[in-house]
Parts: structure tokens; C-alpha cells; sequence
């Protein structure tokens, strides 16, 4: 990287936005968000890379900034600048139509929820794909939190749902909002979507003045609230989120396995999910283990996992893991890699043992690996809890 370059990023502001890195044609190869411009940019290039990336890096000629109030924002300005100039190393995200993103149906009461290409979707418009399920749900509860919108209440039943107690729907169930009304806050959303907040408070400043005109002042009020939490969008989940993921270092589904018993007695396993780095328990699974002979002459947690393994990769409705994670040593690790050996699959396995003292924390099989050892942990902590909070209630039903 060039001097110039060099001290350009370091003036690059500690303020959400967006980046296009350019190549000597001027042509845009990457575009990226950050929280802060200035430490993700510089990042790039204060650490060793993968081979991909530092490919990428050595065509950089330059790289432009666009500052944005919040990262919510950086993130739909990202998703519009990738569809715009399909740069060639956001491939991923530009081909990948597994990823989530956001739906607005077209109905008279549209209804907003998450959504993947390859769903079948009805009539409506899709915004994303983004590359974190986890920040379209994020993002999704803040954008509610300023527009109530409908998710799945019927219009005008007559009977206020759950959400509208919670000020999440507008109350469209119980007839408090017409469909007007109701439509011009879907447009905003739209608007927003599209990065352009500043058209969406320009025509709610004309609503609130025409409000204080016709002397509705509770409604003025409403505007005035919304117009505020605009411009001071509180999106510290997604600094956080953002902060824990870097693209490259982040296996899109990690199952994680943990085996919890007595000597043997009501042995249960668990299997957890994180998705693109969150925790996604709709696909966390319990297993009994059967008795064996091995099992009866006392614990064997090796063969305990060989057999959820195998269970679990009976179910081939099931989308296989990018990487496996074990709560244990090489044994475990190894009684792993036989099973998928067997089955000619190749995913990636991660050990975690903690030693004869069970005082550490050494990561097992990662020599060719670069993952984050704090997620790795948070992923086999929750496997530990998942399996015992389940050994424990087979222990008091079988106590009974």
C-alpha cells in the first residue's frame, strides 16, 4: 500500500459508513460498511490476509468514503452500491441467493418480514440479499421501532394483536390507522431502505406542520418523536455485531456438539446452530444416546458422538455445516473425522479442550484455520448449556 494511501485512510473518519475501493481504472472491486471507517479500512491492511483478500488489496489504488448518521444506514447503502456496481470480489454476496433479506409484500396492508430468494414469495419487493441474517433481523427492529408496521395480524378483525400492545403494529387489526396512512409509512420504509432518510424527514416535517395547522397536536407529537428518532438512530446491536463478524473469518452455519452424562446414565448430546455468527435456535437438536455395551461399562464420550454424528447426518433435509465444532480433544476431534470419512464429507472440524485440569482452552484441528477463538468459545459454551440444561431434565423425569 502506497504512503498516500496510506495517510488518506488514516484521516478517514471514526464515523459509520461506506467504502468502494477502486483499481487503477477507477473501477470499483470491493464495497464494504463499517462502524468506523477510519479502524475498518486501516484493518485491512495492519494484519495478515487471506490469499484472496491480499489478491484484492494489491490491485487498490484508491478507496472513497461516504459517511453515514447511523450503521443501519451504511448497511442498505452497501447492499444499493453492490447491486449498482457488482463488483468482483463481493461475488458472494452478489451470486448468493441464500442470503436474507427484507420483504415488503404488495398488498393493500403490506405486511415486512425476512425473507430468501429462493423462498416462494408472493407478490411484493425484496431489498438485500445482506450477508448477515442476523443484522436483517437487527435492522428489521429498528426500523419497526420508529414504523409500526403489519407482520402477519389480519386488517380490520377487529381485535388488537399482541405486537400493537407492544407499539410494534400500528394497529391496523383494531382499525386505529387507515390504509392511507398506513401505505405512506410503507413508502417511507421503502424510502429508508433505499438510503434516502433525508426524503423520508423532509416529507414527515411537511406532515407534522400541515398536523399543527389543523391543530391535531397528538399527531404533530407522533411526527415530531419519529422525525427525533430518525435522526438519532440508536443501532448499537449492529456496532456490536459488526465488531464480532469479519466476512472471511465467519463459517456461514456452525454446529457445534457436546455430550452430557454420569457415568453413563441418561447421556443426552446436543447439537447448536449459529448462523452467519448468531445463535439460531430453530435449528438446535436434542439426542438421547442409546445404550450400548461400551456405555454400560461406564461414560465413552467419543462413541457418544460418533453416534449423534451419524444420527444427525441421516437427516440430509438437514443443510450440512460449514464447520463442526466439538467440545473436546483429539479423541473426540478424531472419532468426528471417521464418521464424516465414511460418508466421503469434507467439513471442517474444531476441537476445544480444556486439558487434565480443566483449565484451558486449547483449540484442537485449527492449524489451516482462521476463525475467531471468542466466537469458537461463545459456540461451545452454548453447546455445554444446550446439553446440560437437557441432561438435567431427563435426570428428574427419570427420577421420578
Amino acid at each position: 500500500m502506497s504512503e498516500k494511501l496510506t495517510i488518506k485512510i488514516k484521516r478517514f473518519p471514526d464515523s459509520p459508513g461506506v467504502y468502494v475501493m477502486r483499481d487503477a481504472k477507477r473501477r470499483p472491486i470491493y464495497i464494504g460498511k463499517a462502524s468506523s471507517l477510519k479502524r475498518r479500512v486501516l484493518s485491512y491492511f495492519q494484519r495478515p490476509q487471506e490469499t484472496r483478500l491480499e489478491h484484492m488489496l494489491a490491485r487498490v489504488n484508491s478507496i472513497e468514503i461516504k459517511k453515514t448518521d447511523s450503521v443501519i444506514e451504511a448497511l442498505f447503502l452497501e447492499n444499493d452500491l453492490i447491486k449498482k456496481y457488482k463488483p468482483k470480489y463481493n461475488v458472494k454476496l452478489k451470486d448468493d441467493k441464500t442470503f436474507l433479506g427484507i420483504f415488503i409484500t404488495k398488498e393493500d396492508w403490506p405486511r415486512i418480514y425476512p425473507a430468501r430468494i429462493t423462498q416462494k414469495l408472493p407478490k411484493g419487493e425484496f431489498y438485500g440479499p445482506f450477508p448477515s441474517a442476523g443484522q436483517v433481523r437487527e435492522a428489521l427492529q429498528i426500523i419497526r421501532r420508529i414504523f409500526p408496521f403489519r407482520v402477519s395480524c389480519t386488517p380490520l378483525s377487529g381485535k388488537a394483536c399482541f405486537e400493537y400492545h407492544l407499539g410494534q403494529c400500528p394497529g391496523v387489526c383494531a382499525g386505529k390507522m387507515d390504509i392511507k396512512e398506513y401505505q405512506k409509512t410503507i413508502r417511507q420504509i421503502k424510502l429508508f431502505l433505499r438510503g434516502k432518510k433525508k426524503s423520508v424527514i423532509k416529507e414527515l416535517e411537511k406532515d407534522m406542520k400541515q398536523a399543527a395547522k389543523d391543530m391535531d397536536f397528538e399527531k404533530a407529537a407522533k411526527i415530531r418523536d419519529r422525525i427525533f428518532a430518525l435522526r438519532h438512530i440508536q443501532d448499537v446491536a449492529l456496532i456490536q455485531e459488526e465488531d464480532l463478524r469479519h466476512p472471511e473469518d465467519i463459517p456461514s452455519r456452525i454446529e457445534a456438539y457436546d455430550v452430557s452424562n454420569i457415568s453413563g446414565a441418561f447421556a443426552v448430546g446436543s447439537m447448536v446452530v449459529f448462523t452467519e455468527g448468531l445463535v439460531d435456535k430453530s435449528q438446535y437438536r436434542k439426542f438421547k444416546i442409546q445404550i450400548s455395551e461400551a456405555w454400560k461399562r461406564g461414560a465413552d464420550d467419543v462413541a457418544a458422538l460418533k453416534e449423534i454424528l451419524s444420527r444427525r447426518l441421516n437427516h440430509t433435509e438437514w443443510p450440512y455445516p460449514d464447520l463442526i465444532l466439538i467440545d473436546g480433544g483429539k479423541g473426540q476431534v478424531n472419532g468426528v473425522k471417521e464418521i464424516l470419512r465414511a460418508r466421503r464429507l469434507n467439513i471442517p472440524i474444531v476441537g476445544i479442550a480444556k486439558g487434565p485440569e480443566r483449565d484451558k482452552d486449547e483449540i484442537i484441528g485449527a492449524n489451516d484455520l482462521s476463525y475467531d477463538k471468542k466466537l469458537l468459545l461463545r459456540v461451545r459454551d452454548e453447546a455445554h448449556r444446550f446439553a446440560v440444561q437437557y441432561y438435567r431434565l431427563r435426570h428428574r423425569k427419570g427420577l421420578k
